[in-house]
């Protein structure tokens, strides 16, 4: 099985990463084009991927062919590599705001997954979401999934929800970290040490996201825990309440679900 890459950036970069360096993916079943040759060479040597003279040499040899290039650059990108896709080939896209139909407008009837990861497969923690077409086999399907699990967790995500899923699995990222450059702000306000300050708010944010996912709970109701009567907490509960907070977020959300549905 040969996995095939058109577009070598950070997304596609982290992803060849995490498959040659899980055990599950010999790194000469792994190819892949980029127009920057540089980052190519780089990617190759340091993960023993195979570079490819082109987008279409690409396509020609993959069993499993993986779309990594920018929304924008897919009309420009599918018609050359077109004549080398056929119905045995599985195609997976990450590119967001791009739906099935705009695919076969260009392919034709092929087996393809639409998949969403995020930013943190760099460091093997992606959210993941997976929606395959009709002409998938289970399979076929199991196949990328297996793939992505390789940088982390994967959902199995309708067509339908795939806006909802690029703002609330990928374009968050950016908003946490926006949280904790503020965090870290603060920090540097009340007197700490910028580096000091930023490890404390990636430890604090780290801890607060692992509590909330094994233990199960309402974040709300885990809020409760350290909001004590009178306390100092409740203060800054309540401070960002009135700035709207929590607003704020929602409206980010919103913004990015409707910008994916614009790009589709």
């Amino acid at each position: 099985m040969i996995y095939g890459f058109i577009g070598l950036g950070n997304m596609a970069g982290a992803i060849i990463r995490g498959m040659a360096g899980s055990g599950s993916f010999s790194s000469d079943t792994l190819c892949g084009f980029n127009r920057s040759p540089e980052k190519t060479q780089r990617l190759a040597q340091e993960t023993g991927l195979v570079p490819c003279e082109s987008a279409r040499q690409v396509a020609e040899r993959a069993n499993v062919l993986v779309l990594g290039v920018k929304p924008q650059m897919l009309p420009d990108v599918l018609p050359l590599i077109a004549p080398a896709v056929t119905p045995k080939t599985l195609v997976v896209t990450i590119a967001a705001g791009k739906g099935f139909g705009f695919y076969a407008s260009y392919l034709g009837d092929v087996p393809l997954v639409r998949v969403m990861p995020n930013i943190c497969a760099q460091v093997l923690c992606s959210a993941s979401a997976v929606c395959p077409n009709s002409l998938c086999s289970p399979a076929q399907t199991e196949l990328v999934r297996a793939m992505f699990r390789s940088v982390g967790a994967v959902y199995d995500i309708p067509e339908a929800q795939f806006s909802a899923f690029s703002a609330l699995g990928g374009a968050s990222g950016a908003f946490v970290q926006m949280y904790i450059d503020a965090l870290s702000s603060a920090g540097v306000k009340a007197g700490l040490p910028r580096a000091l300050a930023q490890q404390i708010a990636c430890q604090a944010t780290l801890g607060a996201a692992t509590l909330c996912q094994e233990t199960g709970e309402h974040p709300m109701a885990l809020v409760d825990k350290v909001t004590s009567p009178g306390g100092t907490t409740i203060e800054g509960v309540h401070a960002l309440k009135k700035a709207g907070f929590e607003s704020a977020v929602i409206e980010a959300v919103n913004a990015v679900v409707e910008k994916d549905r614009k790009l589709g």
